[in-house]
């Protein structure tokens, strides 16, 4: 299938597991509302004119009741318009010799794509039903059969070869996995029929897979099962439970610019390193093309968190080793006392999911609800020392925080405003804003928030002056690391 018709299979995909959502709380209406914003942009890009009709006037304050109204009718017309049906790739050698059964799969309401193309990009782009090759002395339907074969997702394609009456040529397509040789006197009506069992037989198999192909996870619809059934155990048995969900970033561009089988081998790669932090235990599963998800038994939300971003850094590493931005988007949520179904701490992850993609993507975010139930605490340091900042972010988040860095005043109020942070830390002399005066912003907007100044200014009224106007402590630069985690765990706790 091509990129515009992937992107609306995966939002009717979604729009089908929200309808089934029970609690219909403000997480369950801040997805359908980031999920109707996404429609609304791809229906005006993409000229879908009758999807754009409906959406055009929904705004961020749209009310609950318009947004599911309009939200349904979305919904029926993305079912409406098919997105299953059939499709066979054709790849002919120039003559006309398969006009013949191009018309009649047409006629019978198949979609036909003829191509000259890469060969397995294109199988990628189209993801047909099934693909037929014309042997002739211009397109050699051999090399054609290898190339396909190297790439373990086609195995499952099923292949018709048109070809002259060479016995040996035929022992070798069949060898290659071709589910049927033809002769160039075929007739069309008979191998309609035959094109129409080999669909249908096909599509039976696939409804039945258990693992996805490419990566080795389960499919969505048997990872859903073991994740409900993993999740109700958990809530028995009163164990950790928690949801991961990526979503690679800017993979559209990837496939475009460096075809789609170099996109799935990236695909691949990262999935694998995420596989050397789940048990036999933890279900891991393919959402869609560029969609995960991996719940993990007896695993806490910060345990999850320091895995997910050190797979972030194995991904983003391996883009600079191709020349390439490589990342992911990752939203984490975890069982809370009122959480009884999967389906709702899915709504959680898929929240905190769009919330790292709002934010810019390549970062990791945890559910709101999750994070104040774990008892996270959130530190922001702030400094425009670049080298200062990457220390303390690695020190504190080893030491079990969830730490926010910025490199001025401006930067770290508008992650205050953005995030429930219990400790601010930072240098008296910042740019665009001094300590001062982020420490009056801070406290205009919460009083409850720990402010630590570091400062090599021993000027005993700069050092009155800040306290006064509402710091909770002064370091002494330079400080010793053991000084100020006695500091910020005084504060903390």
């Amino acid at each position: 299938m091509d990129y515009l018709e992937g992107v609306l299979k995966d939002i009717l995909n979604t729009m089908n597991e929200l309808v089934e959502i029970k609690n219909k709380d403000n997480s369950f209406y801040n997805v359908v509302r980031g999920l109707l914003n996404k429609m609304k942009e791809v229906s005006k890009e993409n000229e879908i004119e009758d999807i754009y009709f409906e959406l055009q006037d929904i705004t961020d304050e749209s009310k609950e009741k318009i947004l599911m109204e309009k939200f349904l009718k979305v919904r029926d017309i993305l079912n409406n318009k098919s997105l299953d049906k059939s499709r066979v790739l054709v790849f002919p050698d120039g003559d006309d010799k398969l006009v013949g059964i191009v018309k009649k799969l047409e006629d019978k309401g198949i979609d036909v794509i003829i191509s000259k193309g890469d060969v397995v990009d294109v199988i990628f782009s189209y993801n047909p039903s099934l693909v037929i090759i014309q042997n002739n002395k211009y397109l050699n339907a051999l090399t054609i059969l290898k190339s396909v074969r190297e790439e373990k997702i086609l195995e499952q394609l099923p292949i018709i070869v048109i070809s002259d009456r060479d016995y040996n040529a035929k022992l070798e397509f069949l060898k290659l996995g071709v589910i049927e040789c033809v002769e160039y006197d075929f007739d069309v009506e008979e191998l309609y029929l035959k094109i129409l069992n080999f669909i249908n037989m096909s599509s039976k198999c696939l409804k039945n897979t258990v693992y996805d192909i490419a990566t080795g996870l389960y499919v969505k619809r048997q990872g859903e099962i073991l994740a409900d059934s993993l999740y109700s155990k958990a809530i028995n048995e009163e164990k950790e439970v928690t949801l991961l969900l990526i979503d690679f970033d800017n993979m559209s561009e990837i496939n475009k610019n460096m075809g789609l089988s170099f996109g799935n081998n990236i695909i691949k790669n990262v999935v694998s390193e995420f596989k050397k932090y789940t048990t036999k235990v933890d279900i891991a599963y393919r959402i869609s093309g560029d969609e995960f998800a991996i719940l993990f038994y007896e695993r806490d939300i910060k345990w999850v968190k320091n895995a997910a971003e050190d797979v972030l850094k194995y991904s983003i590493d391996l883009g600079k080793n191709y020349g390439i931005n490589i990342s992911f988007s990752a939203g984490i949520a975890t069982k809370i006392n009122q959480l009884k179904d999967f389906k709702e701490v899915y709504i959680r992850g898929k929240e905190a999911l769009s919330k790292a993609k709002i934010e810019g993507k390549s970062r990791v975010i945890l559910d709101s609800q999750s994070l104040k139930q774990s008892k996270i605490k959130n530190i922001l340091f702030v400094d425009d020392d670049k080298i200062i900042l990457s220390i303390l972010k690695s020190r504190y988040k080893n030491k079990g925080f969830n730490v926010f860095t910025a490199q001025d005043g401006t930067e770290a109020i508008e992650i205050i405003n953005n995030n429930r942070i219990d400790l601010v830390v930072t240098d008296y002399y910042l740019k665009l804003m001094n300590g001062d005066e982020l420490i009056k912003n801070i406290r205009e907007r919460d009083n409850n928030i720990s402010i630590i100044v570091l400062s090599s200014q021993k000027n005993e009224e700069y050092i009155k002056r800040t306290l006064d106007l509402g710091a909770d402590d002064y370091i002494l630069k330079p400080f010793s690391p053991v000084e100020l985690d006695s500091r910020i765990k005084k504060l903390i706790d």
